[in-house]
């Protein structure tokens, strides 16, 4: 049966924006007809389940064409007319409240192509003041900037004034180039993120490439001597990128987070956001680390975090369970379990989506391990019923250290060799992640058969887990040997 596409926008509507759109469909200038508003104000009575089922395309044309023998391409084309003005309405409300300036810059062209000089001088130097009044760390400005600046070398041009044309040009540039750097430099931690979180690698990265031939230290002592006032967001992208590069030791790491912690409340909310995700990445690639410990710094960083109002996503308006079960994890490992516990009251309510019930159980799975509940922790991991394939190998970690904390070995081994199948089966995890859960099979069967069998050395068993600073539960394993070697 045909579907109207139209109708996947406008399920997405709230109550406001049905009101919104119903004075789009009236009006002439947005395509609107009294064809199409028919149509639409029998549709909008399906508002706001939608279902297609409900529909009677029958009953809709008989409201549109009174008498008439239904026709169904009839029915689709103005189906199709009332999509295209859906896109319109919701392209136009974007541009309304995030990217206003578009519309003015566009008001800007529009004043100068016209050669309406004081009118456009006027508008333009109106969107330069909204700009100098933007976040230095606003990088996404700089492109709006660096395109602003095309219409000013284009009025300078007009009233043929090559010395304005030339400032304007050199003006573009520099918006544009520190714009482009900073990309180019995000694409480090970008590309640190898709190769061991999301499994991706392409066989040619242009950035990175771009990045080993430019000499970016010297390129920041000249904008340093000039006084760019786009310095900030330079920095901050160079120190990110820095600490992404680096090879060994941390103190890039150190010179990152101290800057971010610092200039993070003076950053939009936004932008703050989009630099603390590449810093919680680090602390968590680097959790295991022998010679820091990232747990404590992550919890930190969850504070700030916290402090600076980032929590919750701020373009999505709610907080992503990635990044909950991470702050709950960090609080966790940090020891600090009523701080958990506090996180977990103040924010568990924003979760949204259909992954709610899943991340509420792991966290509070999480919690009950840390505080020995090992029976209560048993019974929320399995209440999980599992989709995605990160979360079918996290719970089944949880649930081996449960079982193993709990002496019911004959589980535990069936688990063991249940999950050592999987991860060596799905394809849907990154080769990092099945080499670092196979690693924790193998060592937590090695604890087992020391612990039962009395088969292996425990301090070789100790100094292999200790010289892995990448294995997952590093920390509790040791803890095992420790006991173990007690007994």
């Amino acid at each position: 049966m045909y579907k109207f596409a139209v109708i996947q926008i406008l399920s997405s509507f709230s109550k406001q924006e049905i009101k919104e759109f119903d004075k789009v469909v009236r009006s002439p200038f947005f395509g609107g007809s009294a064809y199409i508003y028919k149509f639409w104000r029998e549709l909008k009575k399906h508002y706001p389940e939608f279902k297609e089922e409900k529909i009677e395309r029958k009953r809709l044309y008989s409201n549109i064409y009174p008498g008439k023998k239904y026709d169904d391409a009839v029915v689709r084309k103005i189906a199709s007319l009332l999509h295209n003005m859906a896109e319109k309405y919701i392209g136009i409300k974007r541009a309304n409240s995030e990217n206003a300036w578009f519309i003015e810059l566009f008001t800007a062209i529009e004043l100068r192509e016209r050669r309406l000089n004081r009118l456009f001088e006027h508008k333009a130097r109106e969107l330069e003041k909204r700009f100098d009044e933007i976040s230095v760390y606003d990088f996404q400005r700089l492109l709006e900037r660096h395109l602003l600046q095309i219409q000013w070398m284009n009025f300078a041009t007009d009233n043929n004034n090559s010395h304005k044309n030339f400032e304007h040009r050199m003006t573009y540039y520099r918006y544009g180039i520190i714009y482009f750097l900073s990309i180019l430099m995000q694409e480090t931690a970008r590309t640190w993120v898709e190769k061991n979180i999301y499994n991706n690698a392409a066989k040619f990265n242009i950035a990175e490439e771009m990045l080993n031939h430019i000499d970016l230290n010297s390129f920041a002592a000249v904008m340093e001597k000039q006084d760019y006032p786009q310095m900030p967001t330079f920095e901050v992208n160079r120190l990110m990128m820095n600490m992404y590069r680096a090879e060994e030791g941390h103190e890039h790491f150190f010179s990152y987070r101290d800057f971010l912690f610092a200039n993070g409340a003076g950053m939009p909310k936004r932008v703050c956001y989009f630099f603390f995700i590449f810093l919680i990445n680090y602390c968590l690639k680097h959790n295991h680390s022998a010679t820091h410990d990232f747990n404590m710094d992550l919890s930190r960083v969850i504070d700030k975090a916290d402090e600076f109002g980032i929590i919750i996503d701020p373009q999505l308006k709610i907080i992503i369970p990635a990044n909950f079960l991470v702050a709950m994890d960090a609080h966790i490992d940090a020891g600090e379990l009523d701080k958990a516990e506090k996180f977990y009251q103040k924010y568990s309510g924003e979760l949204k989506g259909e992954y709610v019930e899943d991340t509420i159980n792991y966290t509070q799975a999480c919690l009950h391990l840390a505080r020995g509940n090992y029976i209560t922790a048993l019974e929320f991991i399995n209440k999980h019923d599992p989709f995605l394939v990160y979360n079918k190998v996290n719970f089944r970690i949880l649930k081996l250290i449960a079982l193993f904390e709990l002496n019911r070995w004959e589980e535990f081994g069936l688990l063991v060799d249940s999950t050592r199948q999987f991860i060596r089966s799905t394809e849907l995890i990154s080769d990092i992640f099945r080499q670092r859960s196979a690693d924790f099979l193998k060592a937590v069967n090695r604890l087992f058969e020391a612990r039962e069998k009395n088969s292996l050395n425990v301090d070789d068993i100790y100094r292999t887990i200790e010289a892995d600073e990448n294995l997952i539960q590093r920390r509790w394993l040791l803890k095992k040997c420790l006991e173990i070697s007690e007994k």
